[in-house]
């Protein structure tokens, strides 16, 4: 799909077994992360939850936005655990979308936190749909970073089923034509 500010971004839909859809992108045309979005963002529909809270790794819906150059890290797991054992930052930055899936990004979570780290989830196009994902990801104490100045100094994380990302910031998202799921099941 053709977004507002004329960047393409790979959008997927996805039925879960109870019938809810999901929904997830990628800007990197990334099919992965798209569907593993679109997973949890039908797995926390039908549980009629948004995603932050079915998680549970923060009490409260605002998450704080910050500007942060630092790079992220790299998405390999022997230099992600070696940071983190050897404490060599006071924050772990993490790009969600380089490391592929929520259940990644929430181990890297959970090895952090057992090391009193906290993380910085990176929105690498600070976009508000990136900012949106990275806020349903974070825990207490995590904050969303963008490498740009912060359209506010949290991003607050809504109460509604899902993951929690307004599809209608993007005009052509209602555009989007899906193949009907009762074709799927002839």
């Amino acid at each position: 799909m053709r977004l507002a500010s004329g960047a393409e971004a790979l959008v997927a839909r996805l039925i879960s077994a109870e019938g809810v859809a999901g929904y997830g992108f990628s800007f990197a045309i990334e099919p992965a992360v798209a569907r593993d979005m679109a997973g949890w963002d039908a797995y926390a529909r039908a549980r009629g939850a948004p995603l932050w809270r079915v998680l549970a790794r923060r009490r409260t819906a605002e998450v704080p936005l910050e500007r942060d150059e630092t790079p992220a890290l790299r998405p390999d797991w022997e230099a992600a655990r070696r940071a983190i054992a050897e404490r060599r930052d006071r924050i772990l930055r993490v790009d969600p979308f380089a490391w592929g899936s929520l259940e990644i990004v929430q181990t890297l979570a959970a090895s952090a936190a057992a090391y009193g780290t906290p993380m910085a989830l990176l929105a690498p196009n600070a976009h508000p749909w990136e900012i949106a994902w990275c806020a349903a990801l974070a825990g207490d104490g995590d904050r969303v970073i963008v490498r740009v100045a912060p359209p506010a100094p949290f991003v607050e994380s809504p109460e509604e089923p899902g993951i929690g990302i307004n599809w209608a910031l993007e005009p052509a998202f209602a555009r989007l034509s899906w193949l009907d799921e009762s074709a799927l099941r002839a």
